[in-house]
């Protein structure tokens, strides 16, 4: 069976070579050149416009339709699990400074929470037949009440001060009854600074063990920093 020769790969020469061999022209390569654009021609005169059609008689009137499927009623129609919407509002009365950076809680993760004691904290509009979305006592996220399916949207409101120029951030929301945990990196704050964030993360209630577990808010830089934990808005749907 005959072989076949294929090019040398490219990976196995250096980089330099590379570029030098796409510089090199072969001179007895013929490169056409385009010629001068030539005037436009003379424009051809307008021809005359045809006569106008007659108006055909007017059509009979289709049959009526027939009449469309009932249409189911509006209570189950927001979630397919059922789940009543609502959201929550918990804001921190004691906004203590709290010590984050590379070598801080477990492998840099530094966990936050709210005291719920601040004058904005809203349950006003929590999901009926739901309890507190949030846990002062074990400082985490409740999801006990809500139904398997649901989706729970939150967002994170603090104050972070650098001490180092070019810090990197993260925020996480630890599932201790998940596999994987929303994790999202926020950026590299460039200079020294106390700068407001809001990070939001959406979880989904995909079994009993999140459903019990509840969720745990942390943060992680790789330089020194102080965080102010401000409030947690929660909403469910």
């Amino acid at each position: 069976m005959p072989s076949m020769n294929f090019p040398e790969s490219s990976k196995k020469k250096k980089y330099s070579d590379n570029v030098d061999n796409s510089l090199i022209v072969d001179p007895s390569m013929y490169i056409a050149v385009p010629g001068p654009q030539g005037e436009p021609g003379p424009r051809g005169p307008k021809g005359d416009q045809g006569p106008t059609g007659l108006q055909g008689p007017k059509g009979d009137p289709g049959p009526a339709g027939r009449d469309g499927i009932n249409g189911k009623d509006g209570k189950n129609i927001l979630s397919p699990s059922e789940q009543n919407i609502g959201w929550a509002r918990y804001d921190n009365l004691d906004r203590k400074d709290i010590r984050c950076g590379a070598d801080k809680g477990n492998d840099g993760w530094v966990r936050f929470g709210v005291d719920g004691k601040g004058e904005f904290t809203n349950e006003s509009y929590l999901p009926k037949e739901s309890v507190s979305l949030w846990s002062n006592e074990i400082q985490k996220l409740n999801f006990k009440t809500l139904k398997i399916g649901s989706i729970v949207t939150i967002r994170y409101d603090v104050e972070l001060e650098t001490f180092s120029n070019n810090t990197e951030v993260w925020f996480r929301t630890h599932l201790a009854g998940a596999d994987d945990h929303p994790t999202t990196y926020v950026g590299t704050l460039k200079y020294q600074f106390a700068y407001d964030l809001s990070m939001e993360h959406t979880i989904f209630i995909e079994g009993k063990g999140i459903q019990a577990a509840g969720g745990m808010p942390q943060i992680r830089t790789d330089h020194d920093a102080i965080f102010r934990v401000k409030s947690i808005y929660i909403s469910v749907s």
